[in-house]
């Protein structure tokens, strides 16, 4: 009979472990969706140590981190200056603190990892504008060191520096990383969607003709060449000429000859 019951007791086991690996699945499936309904149930970025450091850091930030965070991006690229230049003052203003709004919605979920994707892309889908001005999506990169350099300060020695700027850059590299992706994504639909307008315009144009509005075959006529122009012209006049000769034959010679075509040689009294 103890035989009997460890064999029953085995199957149970190994069902249990089977169920218990369902939640990680679906998490990973709907990575897509928003984050909140799976919290909880994916493991989070940081430990709790690093996501204390960083929280911790950004208390301590001020108005300012943005800006700080952009002179740092500028020592290191020479065309990330060049870039921010191009921009008006108002444009550095509002990038510096959509920066800063941006690092603060990160850091209040820090164990939401689909939160900070979506963040993150949004973040990057935003700069697209921005590639008139000469923006490249290298800059995100230096931009994430400047993040951790600037961060890692604002830590004021509260905990060892190394363990701060590993904390950061963990962070950021996988911040930046959706960030680039956001960007990407972006680039990739605003270019399908104009050429799929580019080909729609195509389409229409064909099957209407020209824009304003005339038939193809209207349009096809103004294309013939000159002598073919003077022939119909010719016709056109000459069928005019004749009838109104028809309804004019009281009228003396000279008005129904002044009537004729254009290319007839002049009479001669």
């Amino acid at each position: 009979m103890g035989n009997a019951k460890s064999t029953d007791e085995k199957p149970k086991k190994s069902v249990r472990r089977k169920s218990a690996t369902t939640p990680s699945t679906r998490s990973s499936s709907s990575s897509s969706r928003p984050s909140i309904s799976s919290q909880g149930n994916r493991k989070p970025l940081l430990s709790v140590n690093q996501r204390q450091i960083i929280k911790g850091c950004m208390d301590n930030s001020k108005d300012d981190l943005g800006e700080r965070i952009f002179r740092r991006a500028l020592e290191r690229r020479d065309d990330f200056k060049q870039f921010i230049d191009k921009l008006t003052k108002k444009q550095r203003y509002e990038n510096s603190s959509y920066l800063k709004q941006f690092l603060l919605g990160v850091v209040d979920n820090l164990t939401d990892i689909d939160e900070i994707n979506r963040l993150a892309e949004d973040f990057g889908c935003n700069h697209v504008q921005f590639r008139a001005n000469g923006f490249k999506p290298d800059f995100f990169a230096c931009t994430a060191d400047a993040v951790t350099t600037e961060c890692t300060f604002l830590d004021q020695a509260a905990h060892p520096t190394s363990e701060t700027a590993a904390a950061w850059s963990l962070l950021t590299s996988h911040v930046f990383s959706a960030v680039r992706d956001g960007y990407y994504a972006e680039l990739r639909r605003q270019r399908k969607s104009s050429n799929a307008f580019r080909a729609r315009v195509s389409v229409d144009v064909v099957s209407t003709g020209t824009d304003d509005g005339t038939s193809l075959s209207s349009a096809t006529r103004r294309s013939n060449s000159p002598q073919e122009e003077i022939a119909e012209n010719y016709e056109h006049h000459q069928s005019t000429s004749t009838h109104h000769h028809h309804h004019s034959s009281s009228t003396n010679d000279s008005c129904v000859e002044s009537s004729g075509n254009f290319l007839a040689p002049p009479t001669v009294y």
